[in-house]
């Protein structure tokens, strides 16, 4: 059974009938995710359309933790069949309830992404009505921080969604983990990854200006570099990298790829130490500032996973993150450093010894994300789309 004509703005596709409809449904666009859709489509085994239930992300919209507004400088729909469900008012879902509907009847499975957000948790109810097999995408843990009637009622939540699903794309270890204590489901491989090869070419072409860019910034181009990338917020903990600098006398330059809240307290330093803040950097210009560097640091106290660490270890950097960070198991451990969250002496140690070592650390860190890329994380969810076809 073909997919219902519409009139979409979409990619077309001339493929089999017998592709199983894998449907994605998406909160919004998002710039990690985009890669592995193009993908999908491009390997052409199952018959893709992801559904948006906002447009954020395809538009500049103002980002609450960088504090800027944002607007990608890659193309993010591009390559795949799409649709948006948005809805007017999140008062009133009785519309959006019905686009929603008949939107899972043209699928023959469905993946769903987490069990927090409003819109998951009825769309995984409407696949139990509707018989549509479901698969869970997610960041979770076993453990939460969540206490009382908070972590009841996320412990409830998470039960009827793991348990109703078909199967889960465990994102890393510590994913699987939390499928495991909700439920028996099988479980497909599918790691969190991004484009791993856009990253490293576009930082082999900028590796020669490192020098250049370095002393243009006031940094002396002879000391080692960490890079730090992301929202300059209290729960990544900046300030950790920049005291972690402040300890090492000098040793190794900083810089800070990111804003938000944080980021006056951070440039305060600037004036102290070999630091630097270079605020916002969007997605096209990233993999020159990490050719920049040496080692990638993420000292963050909460961190579900940290897609950053993959585009660092993508452009050749060593990575050195908190033991809070969610991929520390997966894509640190055994190549990297991993060190106790908040933990600055530790912090200071360990990123001393990883810029010591990047150069018999760097072949550890290609051959470990040779099983975290795009077609990985594909094979995935085409695997679990073909046990599950109806």
């Amino acid at each position: 059974m073909k997919p219902a004509p519409d009139n979409r703005r979409c990619c077309v596709y001339n493929q089999p009938a017998s592709r199983p409809r894998l449907g994605v449904l998406a909160t919004h666009v998002i710039q990690y995710q985009a890669p592995l859709y193009r993908e999908l489509s491009r390997r052409a085994v199952v018959d893709l359309e992801v559904a948006f239930i906002s447009q954020i992300g395809a538009r500049p919209y103002r980002d609450p933790g960088f504090g800027v507004t944002l607007a990608w400088d890659i193309d993010l729909l591009g390559g795949y069949r799409s649709t948006l469900l948005e809805h007017e008012s999140r008062g009133d879902k009785t519309k959006w309830l019905f686009a929603l509907s008949n939107w899972l009847r043209r699928q023959d499975i469905v993946v769903i992404h987490g069990h927090v957000n409003p819109e998951m948790l009825l769309a995984a109810a409407a696949c139990r009505v509707l018989r549509v097999p479901y698969l869970l995408r997610g960041e979770s843990h076993p453990e939460t921080a969540a206490v009382g009637l908070r972590r009841l009622a996320r412990h409830l939540l998470a039960s009827f969604t793991v348990s109703g699903a078909a199967g889960a794309l465990p994102i890393g270890q510590l994913n699987a983990a939390f499928y495991d204590r909700y439920g028996s489901i099988p479980h497909f491989r599918a790691p969190y990854s991004v484009d791993n090869d856009r990253f490293r070419a576009a930082s082999d072409v900028m590796r020669s200006m490192r020098t250049e860019r370095l002393v243009s910034l006031g940094l002396d181009p002879r000391r080692p570099t960490v890079i730090f990338s992301g929202k300059l917020t209290p729960r990544k903990r900046p300030l950790d990298a920049v005291h972690a600098i402040r300890l090492n006398e000098g040793e190794l330059n900083l810089l800070l790829l990111g804003d938000g809240p944080l980021r006056e307290e951070v440039r305060h330093f600037e004036g102290q130490l070999p630091v630097r803040c270079l605020g916002f950097v969007n997605q096209a210009d990233l993999p020159g500032w990490y050719a920049s560097g040496d080692v990638l640091v993420l000292p963050s106290e909460k961190e579900p996973w940290g897609l950053v660490v993959n585009e660092g270890m993508a452009c050749g950097l060593v990575p050195v993150v908190s033991d809070a960070v969610g991929c520390g198991p997966d894509l640190v451990d055994g190549v990297g450093e991993i060190v106790p969250v908040g933990n600055i002496d530790e912090l200071a140690s360990a990123l001393v010894r990883a810029v010591g070592d990047t150069s018999a650390r760097r072949e550890k860190v290609q051959q470990r994300l040779e099983r975290y890329t795009i077609v990985e994380t594909a094979r995935g969810f085409e695997q679990a789309a073909l046990t599950f076809r109806q």
